[in-house]
């Protein structure tokens, strides 16, 4: 019985210098990882990103953008060009989203913001966005990844990473209606 009390006492003591070992060891490959650094969920650029999705669902005009450069660029998956460009033109485009669509909701979300090594900031989300379009009458509910980087405290640059079909779709509606 010592003996098996002996082996798993060298056992858990060689265990965990080992992970002592494997943490000092990514701390130090981290600091020299160039595009490594923390990410957070609570910081004030992972709140604004909260506070626009909250505007935008409830439509509030009043809602002001100041967190969005005057030059943004929007890319939409599939494109090498941004499809937006300029901060009047992002703010006419969700002034359109309420346009569309009915009840949006988040059922699933995440917003987290990344400061790297190399000076970077950019804020992610993850989430499933769930619609429906007012011209189709289809019930929407798309996996969205959307990446924003930031620069002197304005997003300059929102990536989306997730199939635009059913919103193409609902555009093409909205289009098809107007001509009527």
């Amino acid at each position: 019985m010592k003996k098996i009390i002996m082996l798993m006492a060298v056992a858990t003591a060689l265990f965990s210098c080992g992970q002592k070992q494997d943490s000092a060891a990514s701390t130090t490959e981290a600091s020299a990882d160039s595009i490594g650094g923390t990410f957070t969920s609570t910081d004030e650029k992972s709140q604004i990103i909260q506070n626009q999705i909250k505007a935008a669902f409830a439509n509030d005009t009043t809602y002001k953008w100041d967190e969005i450069a005057d030059n943004i660029v929007v890319y939409y998956p599939g494109d090498t060009i941004p499809d937006t460009k300029g901060k009047k033109a992002y703010v006419a485009e969700f002034a359109t989203n309420s346009q569309i669509w009915e009840n949006p909701n988040f059922s699933f979300l995440r917003v987290i913001t990344l400061k790297m090594n190399n000076g970077e900031t950019w804020t992610n989300l993850w989430g499933i966005w769930n619609v429906k379009g007012k011209y189709t009458g289809k019930n929407v509910s798309l996996n969205v990844h959307q990446a924003l980087k930031w620069e002197n405290d304005k997003i300059v640059e929102e990536i989306h990473f997730y199939d635009t079909k059913l919103i193409v779709d609902e555009f093409a509606a909205m289009k098809a209606a107007e001509k009527k």
